[in-house]
């Protein structure tokens, strides 16, 4: 082993340990403040609700998010991913393209179904908006995650990546419409959705 070679390898150890670490830290905060969120929706909580939560300083906060703006974001970026790999491993099970892209139309708009998630998600984005931190471009890239898993289903049915991004406009617009409306999509209206989504790319057998 050369010169070095030990104290390099020591030293990856020591930064792989430290980082696990500074991850966990980072999950625990954003799962406390979710928690936080969703018992005093529509009302946001303050720093000082979440620091004394964490049992952290104002210091610690801010040296790890940079702001409660950022904070927040990085609440609801953790969730649209989770929706996204709920919404990946569904379709994953499908092999017909149509059955694919009905079963993304779902898991969109059932977001709005469930009452609390519904309300905890106003208050997030009501605030980000308030903020600033969610407009345009910005909020189209919180949202790839979940944009991006019709691609493949839309392209295996001759379309393309001009089509994918039609039916995410029209999907998630009809999504933002429902939480900000409070309205609750009833199953017959999600599958109408579907079903004109599937018309507009030609699909035969839409239903």
């Amino acid at each position: 082993m050369g010169s070095g070679e030990r104290a390099a390898r020591a030293t990856e150890r020591r930064l792989e340990s430290q980082r696990r670490s500074a991850a966990e830290e980072v999950d625990r905060i954003l799962e406390i403040t979710l928690g936080l969120i969703e018992r005093s929706a529509p009302v946001m909580p303050s720093v000082s609700d979440i620091v004394a939560a964490a049992g952290i300083s104002n210091q610690t906060l801010y040296k790890t998010f940079g702001s409660k703006d950022e904070l927040v974001l990085a609440v609801l970026e953790r969730g649209v991913l989770r929706v996204a790999e709920t919404a990946r491993a569904r379709m994953g099970e499908i092999d017909d393209p149509r059955d694919q892209i009905r079963v993304w139309v779902r898991m969109v708009l059932r977001q709005v179904s469930a009452v609390d998630a519904a309300e905890t998600s106003r208050s997030v984005l009501g605030y980000l908006h308030q903020a600033g931190a969610v407009e345009g471009a910005n909020q189209a890239e919180l949202l790839a995650p979940i944009s991006a898993l019709v691609l493949d289903p839309v392209i295996s049915l001759g379309g393309d990546q001009v089509s994918a991004d039609c039916v995410s406009d029209l999907v998630l617009g009809a999504m933002r419409r429902q939480l900000w409306t409070k309205t609750v999509p009833t199953r017959e209206e999600i599958e109408e959705v579907a079903a004109f989504v599937l018309r507009g790319l030609g699909a035969e057998g839409a239903r």
